[in-house]
């Protein structure tokens, strides 16, 4: 009887490999992980472009339904700044040139995922956590904005250190 369980538990893992992928980023085909500058203004950000080739031509992007994204911030001095709310937050744009704010509490027509408290939480969701956050996405995004949350964030240097989607 162990033995047939401990099968079964095997099989369970290898069929939820196969339907739960992922895809991470490689962040050396970035032009920048870091800003070089202080970001100043209460919803600053800086914003990094994704090249040709940073992702494959035959992603399905519909399928796709989390994130996990991970910064590292620091305060103007250099100190890093414990992870935590309110500090930092993340958007995704299908048009680097395009509306880059869309709406002011959630995803837009550009900007497909629009998530705040990177580092902190969202309600139980955690968007640097194992399960990240939940997305809808249609294609692959043109630039990400890694952005100071407001006028009360310490935040002044982000650095981004890991994205990936997820499907299942």
């Amino acid at each position: 009887m162990k033995k047939i369980a401990v099968a079964l538990v095997l099989c369970l893992i290898v069929a939820g490999g196969l339907f739960a992928q992922s895809f991470t980023v490689d962040l050396s085909k970035l032009p920048a992980v870091r800003n070089p500058e202080p970001i100043d203004s209460p919803y600053g950000l800086f914003k990094v472009n994704f090249p040709d080739g940073t992702f494959p031509a035959d992603l399905d992007w519909r399928a796709f339904n989390r994130i996990r994204v991970v910064y590292q911030y620091f305060r103007a001095n250099g100190a890093e700044i414990r992870q935590g709310n309110n500090n930092a937050m993340v958007v995704f744009a299908y048009d680097p040139e395009g509306d880059l704010a869309g709406p002011p509490q959630g995803p837009g027509p550009n900007t497909p995922i629009k998530i705040f408290n990177v580092g902190g939480a969202n309600g139980s969701t955690r968007p640097s956590g194992e399960d990240g956050a939940p997305i809808s996405i249609a294609r692959a995004p043109g630039c990400i904005l890694l952005q100071r949350q407001g006028p009360d964030s310490p935040v002044r240097f982000i650095e981004l250190k890991e994205i990936t989607f997820f499907r299942q």
